[in-house]
């Protein structure tokens, strides 16, 4: 049951629901779509080729990159393409929440890697919680749902051995310290 909750509580899966859902509620059709496949092959694709390439080639682990010492080259990538998607939502001329929404998720992720040098912050609850405060304007039922998936998420971590009970605390601290500075950034 942990590892099935693990693996629904994906940040990759998480972050590609919600910005499938955001992106639909907030824009046109047409423009959500190509927002949307662009971001996925610009950012979310090499990520995935990224983690399976050094999973099987030995580097990582596994795919979560369990390994506090293998995430070093895990978070520079995923800076380098949040970089990048940053660039394309910014140049694509995005409303500025979805601007600022991806900006402070780069934030997150390098609060991340400098907390890395001293503990494993657990991404799945950093985004889940960073998921479910920013998606609280859009859909409070759904986020209040996911908020209530919080101890489950870390539960399930924490039962397969991937964190420690700090780690866990300070991924969901983190998550819901950048979740609530969007909803105050943004308009």
């Amino acid at each position: 049951m942990a590892l099935r909750i693990s693996q629904i509580a994906h940040p990759i899966g998480l972050l590609v629901g919600f910005l499938a859902y955001s992106l639909f509620t907030i824009l046109e059709p047409i423009k959500a779509g190509w927002t949307l496949a662009g971001t996925l092959l610009l950012g979310i694709l090499p990520l995935i080729l990224w983690n399976e390439y050094h999973r099987r080639t030995g580097r990582y682990t596994n795919f979560d990159v369990s390994l506090r010492k293998q995430r070093y080259s895990l978070y520079l990538w995923m800076l380098f393409l949040g970089t990048v998607v940053f660039g394309f939502l910014w140049l694509s001329d995005q409303p500025r929440s979805i601007r600022t929404g991806g900006l402070v998720l780069l934030q997150l992720l390098l609060v991340s890697f400098l907390l890395n040098f001293r503990i494993k912050v657990s991404l799945h609850l950093a985004i889940a919680a960073y998921i479910s405060i920013a998606l609280s304007p859009i859909n409070l039922s759904l986020a209040g749902a996911l908020i209530g998936c919080l101890p489950l998420i870390a539960w399930s971590r924490w039962q397969l051995g991937r964190h420690r009970i700090t780690e866990l605390v300070v991924g969901a601290i983190l998550g819901l310290i950048c979740g609530f500075q969007l909803l105050w950034l943004s308009p």
